[in-house]
């Protein structure tokens, strides 16, 4: 999807059509925002998901619904950038448990910032009631019970 452009008239008719160029222009957009701290969404959600203490690898992935294969990416990373360190789980040897570092806050509280700014910007079209709806709205799909295959 070319940056600025809108979708074609023909397919504004269509709820899933648009959902979809939306959420990849937010995507797009909010992943823009978040390479000025040299993070991506699934590094700020490891992040976040730490800062009540730390947490098993193959819980992080489960909990942001990656493979556990990304998930050593992501922690990879993190690493690299000291913002988390990997340590042996106390009680199972098998398991590895993630600690979010004093840098790791710091940088959250980075993004809060970058991600207030960049959800201002790409929001301006919606007044604050029509945000707080469309907030609303998106939890509830969220929170929905998952549909029978």
């Amino acid at each position: 999807m070319p940056r600025g452009s809108d979708p074609p008239a023909r397919l504004r008719r269509w709820t899933g059509f648009l959902l979809a160029w939306v959420a990849a222009s937010g995507a797009e957009h909010y992943g823009r925002a978040l390479t000025s701290l040299n993070l991506k969404a699934h590094h700020l959600g490891v992040l976040i998901l730490l800062q009540d203490g730390p947490m098993v690898q193959s819980r992080l992935s489960e909990h942001l619904g990656v493979f556990k294969p990304v998930m050593v990416s992501l922690i990879n990373d993190l690493e690299a950038l000291a913002l988390v360190r990997r340590m042996p789980h106390p009680t199972d040897r098998r398991a590895v448990e993630v600690h979010l570092l004093p840098a790791g806050r710091s940088r959250i509280r980075t993004a809060e910032k970058v991600s207030r700014s960049a959800t201002d910007e790409f929001f301006a079209p919606l007044t604050p009631a029509e945000r707080r709806v469309f907030h609303d709205l998106l939890a509830k799909l969220v929170d929905r019970p998952p549909t029978q295959e």
